[in-house]
């Protein structure tokens, strides 16, 4: 039975961030959990559902570990507490296949908890009801094997700019949906995953990594992930900026323009932030050992918002200073989102590491420190598979819906030879109610 408690772990990151002192939430939450399990393994439900506590209070409402605490609740015969946990996961707002879950179906069969169960089995189905179906609507789409990852609005060319990580390149979309090859080839380029746009200065930041996707079948060792400035007219590499070689692993990704025309990259394999604060100075570190993989960014007036992966959303002054979780309603997770944007008040998150994938509206207090409103505004459409990243523009939410992701191997190959088409859509953004 143990072992049943600890397979399904949601995975939390894939490297362990570089823990500052006092210890940081996503260090102590990683430590917790880890010794949650490790005392599950033994054998020791006590001390497990203890660590499992801690760990939940540092990261609040983290999906797997809503169910691992339901599951050592049954190892410990409590079922109410199980239910609890259960009842939390949804209302999330999340789904898990029901008649799989083995501690669901005993508590259905206990006359003094059926009903209970029975009310959560609901809600996980009602989960998994369609949300946003009447206003979603495609844009264009990309055809072969590309791993689209990410887009921007070129409006001095007319034109969409959407990054390949598969397809090792960024290519350019007429608004008749017209595909046409723009970068240039170069030695840095890899996979191409986040862009930003300077179009002041007629750049385009991107970043470039060797991910699976990028490097499978290629011959010869693959570049370095770097920061890389594109000029916007001609779609030439201008220069490479590779992220620090201190031995770590790295994977610079997400990306954003500050209004001062410096540029933070997020560094998901180190948990880093690094600054660019103009072309002709050096790549330095911005953030570091808070996050677990931030990944989207985004700007509201004076923050920066950072989507780490593992943990949620934070905040930190533009100029620096100790980032802070951003506080969100009760039943409410954002572990698990890739892509962030904002129509300079509110926020919109890709959440793709949670089930249902979704798009979500955050609303704001003023002073940024809570999320007042949370809304789902697409989640549970076909249109939906493994959603990357977005932007705003012109009222409207452009994001990378389809993706290809799920398209690939842990290695990297095809799963298949016909890809379906990664797709771009666009959400009509309504003013609150």
């Amino acid at each position: 039975m143990i072992a049943g408690l600890v397979s399904a772990l949601m995975v939390f990151g894939s490297s362990m961030a570089v823990a500052q002192e006092p210890e940081g939430d996503v260090a102590a939450f990683r430590r917790l959990r880890a010794e949650g399990l490790a005392a599950a393994r033994a054998d020791d439900l006590v001390t497990a559902s203890a660590r499992l506590a801690e760990a939940d209070e540092r990261i609040s409402n983290h999906p797997g570990l809503m169910i691992l605490r339901a599951r050592v609740a049954m190892a410990m015969g409590d079922p109410l507490e199980a239910l609890i946990h259960y009842g939390r996961y949804g209302g999330a707002g999340l789904v898990f296949d029901v008649d799989a879950e083995e501690a669901i179906t005993e508590l259905r069969t206990q006359p003094d908890h059926a009903a209970a169960a029975q009310i959560i089995a609901d809600l996980i189905t009602d989960n998994r009801a369609p949300v946003g179906a009447g206003a979603l609507e495609p844009l264009f789409q990309l055809d072969g094997t590309v791993l689209a990852e990410s887009v921007v609005r070129d409006i001095r060319h007319g034109r969409w700019l959407v990054s390949q990580i598969a397809g090792r390149t960024i290519v350019a979309v007429a608004d008749d949906g017209t595909v046409s090859p723009w970068l240039q080839p170069h030695p840095a380029v890899s996979g191409v995953v986040g862009l930003a746009l300077d179009e002041v200065r007629g750049i385009l930041w991107a970043t470039t990594a060797p991910l699976p996707p990028a490097v499978h079948g290629r011959s010869g060792p693959a570049p370095a992930t770097a920061l890389l400035q594109i000029d916007l007219d001609t779609g030439r590499v201008v220069r490479a900026w590779p992220a620090p070689a201190d031995g770590r692993d790295h994977g610079l990704g997400d990306l954003v323009l500050l209004p001062d025309g410096s540029v933070v990259v997020a560094d998901g394999q180190s948990g880093d932030l690094y600054r660019l604060a103009a072309p002709d100075q050096a790549l330095s570190p911005f953030v570091t050992g808070v996050f677990g993989s931030p990944q989207g960014l985004a700007v509201v007036r004076n923050t920066l918002f950072v989507a780490d992966y593992s943990s949620g959303l934070w905040r930190m002054p533009l100029d620096g200073g100790a980032p802070v979780p951003v506080a969100l309603p009760p039943d409410d997770t954002l572990v698990g989102i890739d892509g962030l944007a904002t129509d300079g008040t509110r926020l919109f998150a890709i959440q793709n590491g949670v089930n249902p994938q979704r798009v979500v509206r955050l609303v704001l207090y003023p002073n940024h420190e809570w999320v007042a409103l949370f809304t789902v505004l697409a989640a549970n459409l076909p249109e939906m598979e493994e959603p990357t990243t977005a932007i705003v523009v012109d009222g409207q939410l452009v994001f990378v819906s389809r993706s290809q992701w799920n398209g690939f191997d842990a290695d990297g190959a095809p799963r298949q030879p016909d890809l379906p088409p990664a797709q771009i859509s666009r959400l009509p953004l309504t003013p609150e109610p």
